[in-house]
């Protein structure tokens, strides 16, 4: 299930970026949501908010470093890992590595969903921001909760 989640969000990104750049004109905006949600095709060379803009090499290794350090982690874990922790780890991978391989192929990221009050985003972004918020939610709520009567019954507790 964690390598499917993975490869699901590279596919779905890089497809999607695909697509944008077929189909726009850099700068170019589709209307979906006329002032609210539209396609507007831009290039980032930085992270989030365009920080970082033109640190592309310092980018690149940061994203793999974090990248290779979580699927270590859920590799160590094994089977002890609580399934929502896993799935979320495996939304952010999915999504980080998308913008990785943007930023080595490319040396930018394609953005391009526009909702008008948020910076221009793409499909990894939202992989990224959901695997975190699921994160956050396993965490703090989900395994405390749940994942102990799941641990122990995975044991023979």
């Amino acid at each position: 299930m964690f390598w499917i989640v993975i490869l699901l969000c590279i596919c779905i990104d890089q497809l999607s970026k695909l697509a944008v750049e077929r189909s726009m004109e850099l700068g170019a905006t589709k209307p979906l949501l006329p002032g609210i949600l539209d396609f507007t095709y831009t290039r980032n060379t930085g992270a989030a908010f365009s920080i970082l803009t033109g640190k592309q090499a310092f980018l690149i290794a940061v994203t793999a470093v974090v990248m290779i350090a979580m699927v270590v982690y859920v590799l160590r874990k094994g089977k002890t890992i609580f399934l929502p922790e896993k799935i979320a780890i495996a939304l952010i991978v999915g999504g980080g590595t998308g913008n990785l391989i943007c930023r080595i192929v490319r040396g930018y990221v394609v953005d391009f969903i526009n909702i008008h009050i948020l910076p221009i985003f793409n499909a990894a972004d939202i992989f990224v921001c959901c695997g975190c918020g699921l994160l956050v939610l396993s965490v703090l709520w989900l395994e405390p909760r749940y994942g102990k009567k799941t641990h122990e019954s995975e044991h023979g507790l």
